[in-house]
């Protein structure tokens, strides 16, 4: 969807989880349409949430949301009979095949129960966010509470408060991704930087903490590691697979199986909504709102990204030169947007111009950690920062 008009695509896809899920149990299995070879478990449910919210976000298509929302439901009452009484999940079908955690990892499995317990959560998370987009008020306060109940069980369960640490393969990225407590965050984000520079630099993770881990670790202070990782030549990483010749992605980090599965493709998402900086608002979805936030790091000069939104293209174009940050944006028409500039240590320090810059059109809201963040009605500004 970052790259493509996958809206077409997405629809009969979705429709199709739909009807392969289970009307008595609303269990929905690992492939759509189904067949029995697809190998999956919990978190290839999950798509029958993930998708309508995501697809909302990036459309902002209500009828698309309010059409799967009773499938969104359905599942989670399904995620809901694996559950113990401590609210943690682990999903043990006779058909192991049924119950994979992560797969495909470059070093070992974090436990199944943690990501199974991961996924109860981003489904309930996502389902109280729908709920709340379609006024279904009461349905709101339910789902996040189970979203809330499940990621304290989540906490309790895999946080060891010895070492500061929900272990290494993915455990520090699944927790980041939810939300540490504040008063031990701090050991939580220590420890997924030593993990990854005791592992060289690299990443350790499957193809569900792989998705996580550039936009986690750059959420955390940590955006050069993510660009170190991201840019690695040597086993484990993408650099790695270039230099093998492959075009596509692969299934297994050492080449093994498919050559041709998108799967780890999820967390090149970071390049556009992190290194670049272009977001779209859950709020108001569709790009009606953008958030410009890019995250840049020392070794890069310049990035840039464009997309076509529902009401025209959105684009991003930042440089660093001669002590000078520049970074324009385009905001397409009927559009607002939350523009971020980075190193500015003060309002007196950032330049504004552009074919939109009007009386009412650029709005200072104030500095914000190292951001000086302008609120912009639709048109082309350049922000400049010595």
């Amino acid at each position: 969807m970052h790259n493509l008009d996958a809206a077409a695509f997405y629809n009969k896809w979705i429709r199709d989880m739909w009807g392969a899920q289970n009307p008595e149990t609303g269990y929905v299995p690992n492939g759509a349409p189904w067949q029995p070879g697809c190998g999956g478990g919990v978190a290839w449910g999950a798509a029958m949430n993930i998708m309508p919210w995501e697809f909302y976000v990036h459309y902002g298509d209500r009828d698309l949301l309010a059409g799967n929302y009773d499938a969104m439901k359905e599942q989670i009452r399904f995620m809901q009979n694996w559950v113990g009484d401590d609210g943690v999940m682990l999903m043990q079908t006779p058909n192991q095949w049924m119950n994979l955690g992560d797969w495909c990892p470059a070093f070992d499995f974090p436990p199944a129960e943690m990501v199974h317990t991961f996924y109860l959560w981003r489904c309930a998370d996502y389902t109280a966010r729908a709920a709340e987009a379609l006024g279904k008020t009461d349905d709101a306060k339910a789902y996040r509470e189970l979203a809330d109940r499940t990621a304290a069980a989540f906490h309790k369960r895999f946080y060891d408060p010895q070492k500061g640490t929900y272990g290494r393969y993915g455990g520090n990225i699944f927790a980041l991704r939810i939300g540490v407590p504040d008063e031990y965050r701090d050991r939580v984000v220590a420890s997924l930087r030593q993990d990854i520079l005791d592992n060289g630099g690299h990443l350790d993770t499957g193809i569900f903490g792989t998705q996580f881990f550039f936009e986690v670790l750059a959420e955390n202070g940590l955006g050069e590691l993510a660009y170190e990782a991201m840019n690695k030549r040597d086993y484990p990483s993408f650099g790695h697979w270039i230099d093998q010749g492959a075009t596509t992605t692969w299934e297994q980090w050492n080449g093994e199986n498919s050559r041709n599965h998108p799967m780890f493709g999820g967390s090149l998402t970071w390049f556009y909504r992190k290194l670049a900086g272009l977001n779209a608002d859950p709020s108001q979805p569709g790009y009606r709102h953008i958030v410009f936030r890019p995250q840049p790091v020392s070794q890069i000069d310049w990035a840039k990204y464009a997309t076509a939104t529902p009401y025209g293209q959105a684009s991003v174009d930042w440089s660093k030169r001669g002590g000078r940050f520049t970074m324009t944006v385009e905001v397409p028409v009927g559009c607002t947007a939350t523009v971020c500039v980075p190193d500015a240590k003060a309002p007196s320090a950032v330049r504004t111009d552009g074919t939109g810059k009007k009386d009412g059109n650029i709005v200072y809201n104030g500095m914000k950690d190292d951001y000086a963040e302008y609120t912009v009605r639709s048109g082309k500004y350049t922000f400049t920062v010595e």
